[in-house]
């Protein structure tokens, strides 16, 4: 919801609203982040045991697929399967509470993960993502929030996002958090 958008804004930009302030400042929102790392666990936890309908502490496909319908992001279920595969590390078929919450990773997976990502979200397969491919991820995505992000990641200011330049921009991401 708007939370998570407001999260992923808040994470993007993180490192320069921090250079901008005093000490004491800095301390107090660092304090802030920490809490809303606690919130957002808290929430991913909770959304987990929801979308566990049989109560058996993971989650299978059909369960995750109902989470992702729900949640109103455009994707295939081909799509879907390429995530689930990438996301279902130790690949027994389900998704563990630690595989939801990101805290199982295979080392180089992040790069794999935004590889793939690219790869859902360039639409026409021309190489690259149009602010308007990366709009029509959710519907919380604004055209400001989308400019935002391009004028960041967008190094060569094509007005788009190449795959090393999307995949730069989650590694960043990663390293905020």
């Amino acid at each position: 919801g708007n939370f998570s958008t407001l999260l992923f804004f808040s994470f993007r930009y993180f490192p320069t609203i921090l250079s901008t302030m005093s000490g004491a400042a800095a301390s107090s929102v660092l304090l802030l982040k920490k809490s809303a790392d606690k919130r957002q666990a808290k929430a991913l936890r909770e959304a987990f045991q929801k979308a566990d309908v049989n109560g058996d502490g993971k989650l299978s496909y059909q369960e995750y697929w109902n989470i992702v319908k729900k949640s109103k992001i455009n994707i295939s279920l081909d799509e879907f399967k390429e995530i689930m595969h990438t996301k279902d590390v130790d690949g027994d078929g389900f998704i563990s509470i630690k595989e939801f919450m990101n805290e199982e990773e295979k080392d180089d997976s992040g790069e794999k993960k935004a590889e793939l990502a690219f790869g859902i979200i360039d639409k026409n397969n021309d190489g690259y993502v149009t602010k308007m491919e990366y709009m029509s991820l959710s519907d919380k995505i604004t055209e400001k929030g989308a400019s935002a992000v391009f004028k960041k990641n967008d190094q060569d200011m094509d007005g788009k996002l190449s795959k090393e330049e999307y995949v730069m921009m989650m590694k960043n991401k990663k390293q905020v958090n």
